[in-house]
């Protein structure tokens, strides 16, 4: 069977979970086997500490769910407190991808810079679909110039890092700057825009009015960018978007995708991406 890599970092299979599905690790320790997947993708830490957006954060749907979280976390050297001092991330027997959200653009360097020095990640994953304060709110990937800079400067580090880029920019542009200014990967990609109404008001559900949109209903969306973008680079995709079987994962797999991500369906069954990496690795041996 083939190997499964991305730079210089090597993987058991290529099954990995989604940034903020998986908690830091520690919430899905007894209820899903790491041994048996490529890596766990933690959730995203910003330079400082974010309550994350006021009630209500999340809505299911149909077939999916709605998200309003504000990327709440301890921040980043509360973070790095805790790995030096108890190491949690070494009793996880797979890859670890710590995803990060710069402030700023300055913010990405300095925190990939901090987390590489531990010893205890494997990967960073880069979120440019968070806000840039120094912008007006925009995303980092709003603007390719942003990514070609960030890009660019945490590839300086040599050290194994994906890209995760919104479906809501030019999510081919972004992915074709990101590969030119240096990306190990490309993570095809965060949620889409949607909104949900509360009906005995009428006023929006979010008090940000739109969220984030996720699960099984988006597959044919994830899987067309995935498919897309693919024509147009050469490194390593790993797909996100709707993956809720091992057939799931197999059709972007076909799309170009060289690795698959599990998200939304970690909250319906905590095992489901074991399975899949069960799945999918029979599949692939066959083949």
């Amino acid at each position: 069977m083939k190997k499964f890599s991305i730079h210089t970092l090597e993987f058991r299979n290529p099954v990995l979970t989604a940034s903020g599905t998986f908690g830091m690790g520690g919430e899905f320790a007894g209820l899903a086997d790491y041994s048996k997947l490529g890596g766990i993708t933690l959730k995203t830490v910003t330079p400082t500490p974010r309550a994350g957006n006021l009630p209500p954060r999340i809505l299911e749907t149909p077939c999916g769910l709605l998200n309003s979280i504000g990327l709440e976390n301890p921040g980043m050297d509360e973070l790095l407190r805790e790995i030096n001092s108890s190491h949690p991330f070494r009793a996880y027997d797979t890859n670890i991808v710590l995803s990060i959200a710069g402030e700023s653009a300055d913010d990405f360097t300095r925190m990939a810079e901090a987390f590489i020095a531990t010893g205890d990640i494997d990967m960073l994953e880069l979120n440019l679909s968070c806000p840039n304060i120094h912008a007006g709110g925009a995303t980092f990937d709003s603007d390719c110039a942003n990514v070609r800079a960030i890009v660019s400067a945490v590839a300086r580090l040599d050290f194994p890092f994906t890209v995760k880029l919104s479906p809501n920019q030019d999510i081919v542009g972004n992915s074709i700057a990101a590969e030119d200014a240096g990306a190990h990967a490309l993570t095809i990609s965060n949620t889409f825009l949607g909104m949900a109404f509360d009906r005995k008001t009428g006023a929006p559900y979010f008090r940000n009015k739109v969220a984030g949109f996720s699960g099984p209903a988006v597959k044919p969306m994830a899987l067309y960018n995935i498919y897309r973008v693919a024509q147009k680079v050469k490194i390593p995709l790993i797909a996100s978007g709707g993956i809720a079987s091992t057939g799931d994962a197999i059709d972007f797999l076909h799309a170009g995708a060289s690795f698959v991500s599990i998200g939304t369906m970690n909250f319906v069954e905590p095992g489901i991406a074991e399975i899949i990496a069960d799945g999918l690795t029979e599949y692939l041996r066959e083949k």
